[in-house]
């Protein structure tokens, strides 16, 4: 009898367990860029970025920003919510800084940084000299192409370095980045050149 009670005590006995109802997140998937492009002003980065009028920018609690399209950041929402999800990848643009403690020049930071398999290779954004690092493979499970590609660049308005990546679990995001960079500026651009 005592281990009876002990049983419905745990809650392993005595009676059916209440069913709990699903906490899945409803995923309405990647939903396309519009057509139309509004301009995303990030004061703390020095840059103003031109994305899709749909898409949504998210500020992390460490300071970066993702930008994301909507079903993206539904997503996202729910999960920060409380929500579960299944698994699925998606694509991202996020925006950040590295500082320069050491006061390297810009490409020395950037190798300093990067990882082997990744590459680099000189940039102007917008009149400023900077570095694309691009990388061929994730690796993962069979190494997806051009999954990640990054412009490190520096602006007046942060030390050390602005890095504007896209990530993704598909190919095309060197692409991705260079067309976004295209229609983007720095704010209060200064020129400056490479060493």
């Amino acid at each position: 009898m005592a281990g009876a009670t002990a049983l419905v005590a745990l809650g392993l006995g005595g009676g059916p367990a209440i069913a709990q109802p699903e906490s899945y997140c409803d995923d309405p998937g990647s939903v396309e860029a519009a057509d139309t492009t509004r301009d995303l002003e990030l004061e703390q980065f020095g840059v103003e970025l031109t994305i899709p009028s749909n898409f949504r920018a998210i500020l992390l609690n460490n300071g970066d920003v993702k930008i994301v399209d909507p079903g993206t950041y539904e997503l996202l929402a729910c999960i920060a919510r409380g929500g579960d999800a299944l698994g699925r990848g998606y694509a991202q643009t996020r925006v950040r800084t590295v500082e320069n403690p050491d006061n390297l020049d810009l490409r020395q930071l950037v190798e300093q940084t990067i990882r082997e398999d990744q590459t680099l290779a000189p940039y102007t954004f917008d009149g400023q000299q900077g570095y694309l690092v691009t990388q061929e493979s994730n690796g993962v499970p069979v190494g997806i192409p051009d999954a990640y590609a990054a412009l490190w660049v520096e602006t007046d308005a942060v030390p050390g370095a602005v890095v504007i990546s896209r990530s993704c679990d598909c190919s095309g995001q060197r692409d991705q980045l260079v067309s976004l960079l295209e229609r983007s500026s720095l704010l209060g651009n200064s020129q400056a050149t490479l060493p």
